[in-house]
């Protein structure tokens, strides 16, 4: 009996061989008819799931909330900061530091329409004061993040890092957040600190006046979800997988043909990278001052630390004369060697992050903390965030790596 038992399991095995064919489990690798690795399909399509998953329960939350706050189904005539494919089917509300210039770029790319188309299609969306009404036949979309990340972000990407946006942004922000000002600080704005940007949003967001795009509340009218009922909202978190749902959503709606199955993963060396140039721009801007070159490079190569994509042990590889003779492309390739050597380090880039971010917040007093909390809570409820997380709050604990971290982020102020 237990022969025929082994006989049957035998023939058994055979037969599924001959239906399956005779590769091994290595070939479950194999290519389907799509060209994609089968392996790589089934986790594609089970990410997807999980991101329409997490989405369905975001926009429930999101409604709750909505409903908690007051906002009611009314039919709200306000102008949208959207930008739109030219074929009038895929919307997105864009939000500043929520990885718009990532976004804007992946719209260029999926619907071949270039900086002047999209500038044209965001006026013709502007103009039109009823957004519900062309929200309703396309698939809409917006991107959030952490709310207390996103202006340590901003503070790093826009304030800290060399940028042009020093003149017309840092100077406006220190002429109301500091007293006795040097004149480089008046005609650049290159000083800036975290903790003034901080009061900046705080102080002005009291008093009902305008804020910088790059920091106003995520919900701002312009985007409020509660306002206008998006498809699918984003989060920086997990921006992967919500833009491959995005994509092959817009692609099973026949919105698009076809895209690169890669195209958030190809765009990593351009967004690493992109910065650059605005740092040798700032170099002829400053030109004439008193402001230090050798700091702004300084600057330049410490954002990189702060956003641990170069390791803390690496120094700045040049010194005060070299920096003079400096070119764009031996910056360049000393960063690029500085990355590709900090790769091996792993989670210490991502503590660097935290790090950094927890070095910034320390400088803030625990009385405009408190307010600040109020300026991101209505945020922090609606995408369902921590509205006073203990690693920013808890007083004693940022001093503690404040000690313990001596490392300082924050070179060439």
């Amino acid at each position: 009996m237990r022969i025929r038992k082994l006989m049957i399991f035998y023939f058994a095995v055979v037969t599924l061989k001959l239906l399956l064919g005779t590769k091994s489990t290595d070939d479950l690798k194999r290519e389907t008819w799509t060209g994609t690795p089968l392996e790589k399909q089934m986790t594609s399509e089970r990410d997807t799931n999980d991101a329409g998953d997490a989405n369905a329960r975001r926009m429930k939350s999101l409604e709750k909330a909505c409903r908690h706050l007051g906002y009611t189904d009314d039919n709200y005539t306000i102008a949208i900061r959207a930008h739109m494919s030219p074929n009038y089917k895929c919307l997105y509300c864009r939000i500043n530091k929520c990885a718009s210039t990532t976004t804007l770029e992946i719209m260029k790319q999926i619907f071949n329409c270039d900086t002047d188309c999209l500038v044209k299609m965001a006026s013709i969306v502007r103009s039109n004061v009823n957004a519900s009404k062309i929200m309703k036949d396309a698939f809409s979309f917006m991107v959030v993040r952490e709310p207390y990340g996103r202006l340590f972000s901003t503070y790093c990407n826009i304030f800290y890092f060399p940028k042009e946006d020093w003149i017309y942004r840092g100077t406006k922000i220190i002429k109301l957040s500091r007293s006795n000002i040097s004149s480089d600080s008046l005609n650049f704005g290159h000083d800036l600190t975290f903790s003034e940007l901080i009061r900046y949003i705080v102080e002005s967001f009291e008093s009902g006046h305008h804020l910088d795009e790059h920091v106003r509340p995520m919900h701002h009218k312009s985007c409020n979800p509660c306002l206008f009922h998006f498809d699918y909202i984003a989060h920086l978190e997990t921006l992967n997988k919500d833009f491959e749902y995005i994509l092959k959503t817009i692609n099973n709606r026949k919105i698009i043909q076809n895209y690169p199955e890669d195209i958030v993963s190809s765009l990593r060396e351009w967004t690493l990278y992109g910065p650059v140039k605005h740092l040798f721009r700032t170099i002829l801007l400053v030109k004439g001052s008193s402001i230090s070159h050798y700091n702004i490079f300084l600057r330049a190569w410490s954002y990189y630390q702060i956003t641990g994509q170069v390791s803390k042990t690496i120094d700045f590889p040049y010194s005060k004369e070299d920096i003079k003779l400096i070119t764009k492309d031996d910056f360049l390739r000393a960063l690029k060697t500085a990355i590709e050597s900090s790769r091996t380090e792993g989670n210490d880039l991502n503590n660097q992050r935290h790090e950094a971010m927890l070095q910034a917040y320390s400088t803030v007093s625990p009385e405009y903390m408190e307010r600040l909390r109020k300026v991101v809570a209505t945020d922090c409820f609606l995408f369902s965030y921590e509205e006073r997380p203990d690693n920013l709050f808890n007083r004693r604990r940022l001093l503690l790596n404040k000690s313990y971290n001596a490392f300082n982020f924050f070179k060439g102020l």
